[in-house]
Formats: structure tokens, C-alpha cells, sequence
């Protein structure tokens, strides 16, 4: 039935009705009256006869739909403002909830990942809170438990492959047979390495990734084919599936872990990453029981070693491989989602009292809806209708805002960012968005329904002043906005604490010069450089190379260059140093430099001298140690001429004619290594000369006078004229490195700077509707009070008043929720206490300012209201 038909046939029945009324008497203007009361509301049985077609769920949201966009129309600033604010909150919680999802939340890319345990040795006492683990863990673990289905250790290299004739750099994982059954992924062509294929001689097969595969061979099979790494013919085997990642994103190559009889017998030479698949059933606390069984085992039968690994804390963690992955970024990303969500809630505070403000406003035209028979869940439905609308347009808006904002971030690399994760939104993602907006918009769209309007329409109509002004509406909108204010003052001062934070980080002096300095790293294959002297060989041509290129000052070379990620710790004594009582041995880091390194760096040298060439490989064995390593171990003694050793018998203190002793001959600067914060802890570090103890990984530090960017071709040419195989990779100024470092803090600071900002403008303008409201609401008193000899100032006092009292609940608001904060920031801080007195006044003095700002426009509003139209108005 169409809407004319509706209307001819209700007029039928009307026209009827009065005919009978007349029948018995009324006269016709009665009769029409008496009919129209009898037939009841005409819309309520419109709604009626609709409901009965089965076509009237999608024509009542098409009428509902038509008029709340009629509505927006009509009052545009009304849904702009709304759709701004909410945009706001939804892009800011949705890019944070994406990073959440995809770092913290998102599995591994694997079968049951979550069965997937790692577990490393920690000797905290040491200065070593996360080793790895040791051959001699592995095969230990591999006869004493029983919790575990597969087994697998893996470490990673950087050989040089031959793409198409030039020497590339890849990135390689050397695994064991069992990680390829732990991971259950087999290869999409070919097969996996084999136990046999970890014995030498056996050992030249390989493992590619389906882009290495596709660059080498292009569309052709690859397995069966040949392929020089490190100058050395290998076999390719196997091909990994399209997009295969775990762990390790970069890796394109595995290659069989081969474990030699000494790798086997070192206990505690932890250099590789231990991973076990638990049985079906079994638990983490399963695993970490038959572990702490297996160390238990070890210290019976190997007892000398029981005291110095108590003495040092020594113990072995099982952690879920996930939880692992992320523990870094885990607090980060948690503080910062909980920033984005009181955003989007401040959004929301102030969206609900405009929806609160606008139903007083429309309180006649609802009231004249009800009282023609509309039904109360009906205009809710309206209501509703409008407000989702609203709200998941600004979904929209906002999850599009989020896209734009995380390719913006996209290219900020974070430190401590699992490998792997690539930060996108999906369809969980576009769930979240729409799902939280409606959300909103439901609990928007009912907020109207505790008005009294629904229960005394008539007497809306007569005043429309009084529905919307009760006491519990007044109590409502200024306890949201105390919300907002506490809300506000915990945001700012979490990204004032930050702020401040991060500028002590930045005001910390790594221990070297940064200015112009480039690194560049090679890694010599074993293949070609066996022996000691061929590393010192390459390393000494490269280095004069690289010295006589224009515009270098100085250079070196260093097996760990700060803020990189390639870092060594390994016990070591010092000679005549007498331990207290259940005091550790120390695990400082170990670096092996070449003469120039220092000096190239700028480290600063407090005692005795730096390397030169004359430290040789024939020379006396010597070492440099830092000032926390001499302080450690020659608290109140001159450490020049002392001596270290490398412990070489079961008792750790003991030196026999075997042990390794070295002569320290300078004292250098503490250098912070992993980074500005994560310096060396209380242990330190000790330095080696490179002819002395040669290595394979290194990075070249050079400092010039010219741009580093500018000489990164030079150097690359000048290493490759001495080995054309040989990649150099890593390229960049320390700078960079530095920079890198600091990107996780840097933009957890930026965002909760942004986070506070948003807070306080929404605190700002929920104090500015309360009170412009109040002015609007009181305007008969104010007119009174002006006619009877109020002044100006005293006004403004009026309104003052009110707003501060709104300030100072908001303040008491956020001094209950002070725990939370401290809880939230702990950890999280650098040389700033968590309620440092300079950054709370600042904040607190820049809510006030602007909140007080806030008041004064209404103040001034009520001021120049004229008590003569202000009394006509009653």
C-alpha cells in the first residue's frame, strides 16, 4: 500500500466515523473532533499498517535513513563538529590498535604457534640479563627432557652470494635439521636439510627464499642448481613458500648448522638461539621445571662451577617465542594504545554533551512527536539512526586518517619492532573501527531517552526551558567534563614526564664523537680468509685503503660499533682481584678494534695510551678496558700493568701457565654501545687489539672532513679492489644508527605530546559548552542580578567560580588516578621521576591557563547581557 493509498483510506475511515458521530447528535465541528479522538493517532497507525508488510524493517531504516540525513542538513556545524572530534579519537586508537594487533596480538606466521618455546640463559648478576644458549644446553636438553616434540638451535650470518656476477650480502640463518620439522612449513620446492647434511664435508647445500630463487634463477626450478657462497659452490635443495617469515624477515638463505666436538664440549658459550616445539598438551611451566632439571644435572656433574654460576644469578628462562619477540615493545605500545583510547573517550565526552545540549535544543520538536503518538522506542530508533550515521561516517574518516598516519610512520624503523611485523590494517582492524564507532553511535543515540521529555510531552510543549535544565542533566554535563579535565591533566603529564625523559636520553654522552663519522661492515668468509693472517692481512690493506681516500681524518676498524646490533660479553678476571663473598664474576662486553679505531671515534682516553701497530701478533698480549670495568676491578689502584685472564680451569680464580693473560696498557671512556639508555650496565667493556685476536665480522668507522654520505661509494670501491666477492654492507653515518635508537622513544613522546595536546583543546571546549551553557541557562538570573546592582566584575566571578570548581574536581580526578599513571610509566622513564615537581607544575599551570581562557569567554558573554530583554524574555 502506498503512502496516498494510506492517506485516502484513513480520511475514508474518518470521514465515516464523524458521519456516525453526527448520527447520534453532535453537531459537524464536534462530530470531525469526536471521530479524530476515537480513531486514535494517525501516525502510530500508519507505523501499524507499515509493520504489517514484510517488506517494513527495510522501508522503516529507508524513512529512518531519509530523515536523519534531512537532519544532518538541516543543522550541518551540529554534525561536522561531531564527525571531527570522533575522527580524531577513531584514527588515533585505530593506527595504535593496528601496531597492537600486528605486533603484540598477530601469531606467527606457523603452525600452533603458540606451542613454540624459547629459552635462554640469564646470569643477571653478571651484568648478562638475556644470553642465548650453548651447543652443550642443546644436546643436554635433547637426552634430559621429554616435554618437547622438536628441538632446534639456529644462529644468523652475512655471507656474500654471487647474484648475476656482483657480490651481494645476504642474510642467512645456519640451522639445524630439526628447526625445518619444529616450524612445519616445508619448502614449496624441493626438500629441507637432513640430519646428515650437518656433518663437514656434507654440509654445501642450501635453503633459498622464494625472491633470492626468483633473482637467481627467474622463473626456472632452482633446487638441483648451484650457487657460490662465500666463493664456495653450493646446492640449492629447497625453496621456501611465497612470503615465508619467522623470526628472522631479512634471512634468504639457511644454511645446516654444523656443531664441531669443541662447540659441543663449551658450556656456557652461548651463541646460539635455542627453540623447542612443546608435545600436545604440554605447558611452558612444563618445559621451564625439566630445564631448571637439566641445569640442576649439569651442576652435579660439573660441580666446580656450581658456586661462580649461583654466585651469578645463573638460571634458564622458557617464554613463549611470541612473548619473547615483543617484550621490548610490549609497555611501549600498551601506554600508548591507552593514551589513544582516553583520546577517543575525551572525543566522546564531548560529543555527548553536544547530543545532550541539541536534545534540550530539540525538545519541543520530540515532545510534539510523542504527543501526536509517536512511541518512545521510536523516535529512539530515529535517534539512533541519526547517530550512527554520524558516527560511522567519522569511522570511516577516521580509519582512513589512521591508513594515511601509519604510511607516514611507515618508514620510522623501531628498535625494538619484532622482526617480521609488518604494521597494516585488515579486515580485524576494519572491525575494530566500525564496531567501536558503533558503539558510539548506539550509546549517543539512547543518551536522549533519560530526558523527562518522553514522560511529560504536554508539559515540554508548554516550557520547552525546563525540560532539558533538571538538576540530574545539569550534574550530568559537568561531571563529564571534570572527566574530561582529569582525563586531560593525566595525559599531559604523562607526555610532559616523556618529554622530559627523552630530553635527558638525547643529553647523554654516548662516549665517542658523532659528527661525521661513517660506518660501513664486511664479513670475511672463513672459506677465503682461514686463518689469522688473512684476516689481518685483508683488514690492514683495507684500512691504509681507506685512509689515503680524500677528506678521511682517521680510521679503524671494530667488531662492535655503538647503537649497532652486533655485541659479544664473556667473562673475564682480573689478576689478584679478590671476590667478596657471594659476589658474580663479570661477563663485560668483548671488542675487538684495530689501531685508529679510537681515535677515528674520538673516545676519550683517561689513562695510559691506545693501540698502535706495534701490538702485533708477536707482541705481548694487551687490553684496553673502560672506566667501569677498571673501577669494578681496581677500585682505588692504578689499572695500568695489570692484568686479565680468560679462566682456564675449574677454579675460575686460579692462573696456571695455560691461561690467557693480557696487559691492560690504557683506560678509555665508557662507551654506550646498544644505546643511549642500554649502556653497559654496571660491568663494562674491554677492548682487544685486532692483530691479537682477529675476527671476521667487522665494521669500519671512518671520519672525515666531507659528507660520510658523500664517501660511501669511495670506500666500497676501495674494499672491493682488494676482494671483488667481498660485500660491503651497512653503509650508513653513525648518526643514522643513533637516530635508529632513539625512533621508538622519539615517537612514543611525539605521540603522547600529540595525545595531550588533543586533551587539553577537548578539555578546553567541554569547559566553553558547560559554561556558555550555564550563561544561556541562567540568563534570567543574571538579569535579576544585573537590575539589582550586580556589576560586571561580579558576574564574571559568577562564572569564574563555576569554571574553576570544574577545574579543581577534574584536578581531584586525576590525583586519585596517580597510581595508574606511575604504574603505566614505570619502566618507561630516563632520569625523570615519575612525579617530577617541574614538569607537574608546568602542566598543571598550562591547564589552568587555557582552562581559565576557556571560562573567560563565557564570562564575558554574560556580561553584556541586558537584564531588560533578559526579564522580557520570562
Amino acid at each position: 500500500m502506498t503512502e496516498d493509498d494510506l492517506d485516502r483510506e484513513l480520511r475514508v475511515h474518518l470521514e465515516i466515523e464523524a458521519q456516525e458521530q453526527q448520527e447520534r447528535g453532535l453537531p459537524e465541528d464536534e462530530a470531525r473532533y469526536a471521530a479524530q479522538r476515537a480513531l486514535g493517532s494517525q501516525v502510530r497507525i500508519k507505523e501499524d499498517v507499515r509493520a504489517l508488510s514484510r517488506w517494513a524493517p527495510l522501508d522503516s531504516i529507508g524513512r529512518d535513513a531519509h530523515y536523519a540525513l534531512r537532519m544532518i542538513r538541516t543543522h550541518p556545524t551540529f554534525a561536522l563538529t561531531v564527525i571531527m572530534t570522533l575522527t580524531v579519537g577513531v584514527a588515533a586508537s585505530t593506527a595504535l590498535f593496528t601496531t597492537v594487533h600486528n605486533v603484540l596480538l598477530r601469531p606467527l606466521a606457523i603452525p600452533e604457534p603458540d606451542r613454540v618455546v624459547l629459552v635462554y640463559n640469564s646470569y643477571p648478576k653478571a651484568g648478562i640479563e638475556h644470553a642465548s644458549a650453548a651447543a652443550a644446553d642443546y644436546d643436554d636438553r635433547l637426552r634430559g627432557t621429554t616435554v618437547f616434540e622438536e628441538q632446534a638451535l639456529f644462529n644468523v650470518s652475512n655471507p656474500g652470494v654471487d647474484v648475476n656476477g656482483v657480490p651481494e650480502r645476504i642474510h642467512a640463518m645456519h640451522v639445524t635439521a630439526s628447526f625445518f620439522r619444529l616450524i612445519r612449513t616445508p619448502p614449496a620446492e624441493g626438500r629441507a636439510i637432513t640430519n646428515e647434511e650437518e656433518s663437514p664435508g656434507r654440509n654445501r647445500v642450501t635453503v633459498l627464499s622464494a625472491g633470492l630463487a626468483q633473482q637467481l634463477f627467474g622463473a626456472g626450478r632452482a633446487t638441483g642448481r648451484d650457487i657460490r657462497i662465500d666463493g664456495e659452490p653450493h646446492t640449492v635443495v629447497g625453496v621456501m613458500p611465497k612470503a615465508f617469515t619467522f623470526i628472522d624477515a631479512d634471512a634468504q638463505l639457511w644454511l645446516p648448522l654444523t656443531l664441531t666436538a669443541r662447540d659441543r664440549a663449551q658450556l656456557h658459550a652461548n651463541n646460539w638461539v635455542y627453540i623447542g616445539r612443546l608435545k600436545p598438551g604440554a605447558t611452558v611451566a612444563q618445559a621451564q621445571a625439566q630445564v631448571d632439571a637439566v641445569n640442576a644435572a649439569s651442576f652435579v656433574s660439573h660441580s666446580e662451577l656450581r658456586e661462580p654460576l649461583t654466585n651469578a644469578g645463573f638460571h634458564s628462562i622458557a617464554v613463549p617465542l611470541q612473548d619473547d619477540l615483543v617484550r621490548e615493545m610490549r609497555p611501549t605500545l600498551r601506554l600508548l594504545w591507552a593514551g589513544a583510547l582516553f583520546v577517543l573517550l575525551m572525543g566522546c565526552v564531548n560529543v555527548t554533551s553536544l547530543v545532550l545540549a541539541r536534545s534540550h535544543a530539540r525538545a519541543k520538536e520530540i515532545a510534539t512527536r510523542v504527543a501526536l503518538g509517536a512511541g518512545k522506542w521510536r523516535v529512539a530508533r530515529q535517534l539512533l539512526t541519526e547517530h550512527l550515521i554520524l558516527t560511522l561516517t567519522a569511522g570511516a574518516a577516521g580509519l582512513a586518517l589512521a591508513d594515511a598516519a601509519l604510511r607516514v610512520f611507515g618508514h620510522v624503523r623501531l628498535e625494538h619492532l619484532p622482526p617480521g611485523s609488518e604494521v597494516r590494517i585488515d579486515g580485524i582492524v576494519v572491525i575494530y573501527a566500525f564496531a567501536s564507532t558503533a558503539l558510539i553511535g548506539i550509546v549517543l543515540g539512547m543518551a536522549p531517552l533519560v530526558s523527562p521529555i518522553f514522560g511529560q510531552p504536554l508539559a515540554a510543549l508548554r516550557d520547552d526551558t525546563r525540560t532539558g535544565t533538571s538538576g540530574h542533566g545539569r550534574r550530568l554535563r559537568r561531571g563529564l567534563v571534570v572527566a574530561q579535565i582529569g582525563v586531560a591533566l593525566i595525559l599531559m603529564m604523562g607526555a610532559g614526564l616523556l618529554l622530559a625523559s627523552f630530553r635527558r636520553v638525547i643529553a647523554v654522552d654516548p662516549g665517542f664523537n658523532t659528527d661525521r663519522i661513517l660506518t660501513a661492515s664486511v664479513e670475511l668468509p672463513q672459506t677465503r680468509y682461514a686463518d689469522a693472517d688473512a684476516i689481518r692481512r685483508l683488514t690492514d690493506e683495507a684500512l691504509t685503503a681507506i685512509r689515503a681516500l680524500p677528506g678521511t681524518v682517521a680510521a679503524g676498524a671494530t667488531t662492535s660499533i655503538p647503537f649497532g646490533n652486533d655485541f659479544n660479553t664473556r667473562l673475564i678476571m682480573a689478576e689478584g682481584y679478590q671476590p667478596r663473598p657471594g659476589e658474580s664474576f663479570v661477563g663485560p662486553y668483548r671488542n675487538v678494534i684495530t689501531p685508529g679505531y679510537f681515535e677515528a671515534m674520538g673516545v676519550r682516553l683517561e689513562a695510559g695510551r691506545f693501540f698502535t701497530e706495534a701490538d702485533s701478533s708477536h707482541a705481548r698480549r694487551v687490553v684496553i678496558v673502560d672506566t667501569r670495568l677498571a673501577r669494578r676491578f681496581w677500585s682505588s689502584m692504578n689499572p695500568l700493568g695489570r692484568r686479565l685472564y680468560f679462566p682456564q680451569s675449574k677454579n675460575l680464580y686460579a692462573i696456571t701457565e695455560n691461561t690467557p693473560q693480557f696487559e691492560v696498557v690504557g683506560v678509555v671512556g665508557e662507551v654506550k654501545l646498544r644505546g643511549l639508555v642500554e649502556g653497559v650496565g654496571d660491568v663494562g667493556a674491554y677492548y682487544f687489539p685486532l692483530a691479537q685476536a682477529p675476527e671476521r665480522r667487522l665494521t669500519f668507522a671512518v671520519h672525515a672532513t666531507v659528507d660520510p654520505v658523500s664517501l660511501a661509494r669511495m670506500l666500497r670501491t676501495a674494499v672491493t679492489r682488494l676482494d671483488r666477492d667481498l660485500p660491503v654492507f651497512a653503509m650508513q653515518p653513525i648518526v643514522q644508527l643513533e637516530e635508529q635508537s632513539l625512533a621508538s622513544r622519539r615517537l612514543a613522546t611525539m605521540l603522547a605530546i600529540a595525545f595531550g595536546a588533543v586533551a587539553l583543546l577537548l578539555s578546553a571546549l567541554g569547559i566553553y559548552g558547560v559554561l556558555a551553557y550555564l550563561v544561556t541557562e541562567r540568563t534570567k538570573e543574571i538579569g535579576i542580578r544585573m537590575a539589582l546592582g550586580s556589576t560586571p566584575a561580579m558576574i564574571v566571578e559568577l562564572v569564574l567560580r563555576e569554571g574553576l570548581l570544574l577545574i579543581a574536581c577534574g584536578f581531584a580526578v586525576a590525583a586519585a588516578s596517580a597510581p595508574l599513571l606511575t604504574r603505566s610509566l614505570q619502566g618507561q622513564l630516563f632520569g625523570v621521576a615519575a612525579f617530577d615537581r617541574p614538569v607537574l607544575a608546568i602542566v598543571v599551570a598550562t591547564l589552568v591557563l587555557v582552562a581559565t581562557g576557556a571560562c573567560a569567554l563565557p564570562a564575558r558573554r554574560a556580561t553584556r547581557i541586558d537584564p531588560v530583554v533578559a526579564l522580557g524574555r520570562s
